[in-house]
C-alpha cells in the first residue's frame, strides 16, 4: 500500500513540472523573445556596444551603447559613461552622458548627469537628473499618416467600382 502511494506521488510530481513548463513556452510568442545581454557586477567594459535585443548593466561600461529593438537597463549597481541610444532606457544606476530614446525612465536609485533626448521621460521619487532635456517627437506621427493614406485608398476603390 505504501509503495503505490509513493509511486503515484512520484508520477504526479514528475508530470506536474513538465506540464508547467510547456504552457510557459506557449505564452511567449516568437516575436517577443529577444536576446538578453548581461554585463555582470564588478565587470568593466571599455568600448562601444551595438546590438539587437535587451541589455542589463550591473557593472561599468565606458563607451557608447546602441540597441535596436530592445531596452537598455542600468541596474542599481551599474555605471555608464557614454552615449545610450535605444527605444527604451531604464536607469536605476548611474549614467554620465547622453540618453537618446523614445521613453526614458529614471527609477528611485537612478541618476542621469548629461543630456536627455527622448519623447517621454519619467523620474520617480529619489531619482536624480542633472543636465539638459530635449524633447524629441515620438514615432507615432508616421503611424497616423499611414491610417490616413489607407482611408484615401479605400475612398479610391468605390470610385473604381462606379467607373466599371
Amino acid at each position: 500500500m505504501f509503495g503505490k502511494k509513493t509511486t503515484e506521488a512520484a508520477t504526479a510530481s514528475s508530470a506536474t513540472p513538465a506540464m508547467g513548463i510547456k504552457p510557459e513556452e506557449k505564452k511567449l510568442p516568437e516575436a517577443e523573445i529577444r536576446p538578453n545581454t548581461i554585463i555582470a557586477k564588478d565587470t568593466v567594459f571599455k568600448g562601444d556596444v551595438e546590438m539587437e535585443g535587451d541589455i542589463q548593466i550591473w557593472g561599468k561600461v565606458v563607451g557608447n551603447i546602441r540597441v535596436k529593438g530592445g531596452a537598455i537597463r542600468i541596474m542599481h549597481a551599474g555605471k555608464v559613461e557614454g552615449e545610450l541610444n535605444a527605444p527604451e532606457i531604464i536607469i536605476d544606476g548611474h549614467v554620465e552622458g547622453t540618453c537618446c530614446a523614445e521613453t526614458l525612465d529614471i527609477l528611485e536609485h537612478g541618476e542621469l548627469r548629461g543630456i536627455s533626448r527622448c519623447g517621454s521621460m519619467s523620474i520617480r521619487r529619489g531619482g536624480l537628473f542633472f543636465g539638459q532635456s530635449e524633447q524629441v517627437d515620438n514615432k507615432k506621427k508616421p503611424e497616423m499618416e499611414r491610417v490616413i493614406s489607407i482611408r484615401e485608398n479605400q475612398g479610391d476603390k468605390p470610385k473604381a467600382k462606379n467607373n466599371a
